[in-house]
């Protein structure tokens, strides 16, 4: 065994892990870090690292807290629409105002690249949003918190 056991530990990523919502939380969180990482188990997803500002839950997102918003993208059909919802809020806009969504809806790429690109320094960094979860089963079954973001003023 002795040190080859150990050869590369010197290169090892360290894997950071997330804090995620509870369910029927109901909030203000500040966007802190943006990234898109390749996860171990599903493949690529987008990361956002939020901290709690107000929270209805104190005793489990009290404020201060770092949390996280974790959205897939092997199933874009999903994840795309969750995440123009995101940069939507980010924006200012609500998801029930149709015309201002298509109006931007050609900029989000652009908005995206540089949200991943740049994760402690772009325009996301540092904007607030309304957060509220809410539990949603999956098509097998199982439950999913769904992060319901909306711009804190519309």
């Amino acid at each position: 065994m002795g040190a080859d056991l150990w050869d590369g530990l010197e290169d090892a990523e360290i894997f950071e892990r997330g804090k995620y919502m509870e369910p029927n939380f109901i909030g203000v969180v500040e966007m802190k870090k943006t990234m898109a990482k390749e996860t171990l188990k599903n493949g690529m997803a987008f990361i956002v690292e939020m901290e709690v500002i107000e929270t209805n839950m104190p005793d489990k997102h009290p404020e201060g807290q770092k949390v996280t918003w974790y959205q897939g993208l092997k199933d874009k059909t999903v994840a795309f629409p969750s995440i123009a919802e995101w940069v939507s809020a980010c924006l200012g806009i609500s998801k029930g105002d149709k015309a201002k969504l298509k109006e931007v809806q050609p900029l989000l790429p652009d908005a995206m690249k540089e949200a991943t690109d740049n994760p402690e320094d772009n325009p996301f960094i540092g904007v607030k949003l309304k957060l509220s979860t809410f539990t949603r089963k999956t098509k097998k079954g199982g439950d999913f918190t769904v992060y319901d973001f909306e711009p804190l003023a519309a």
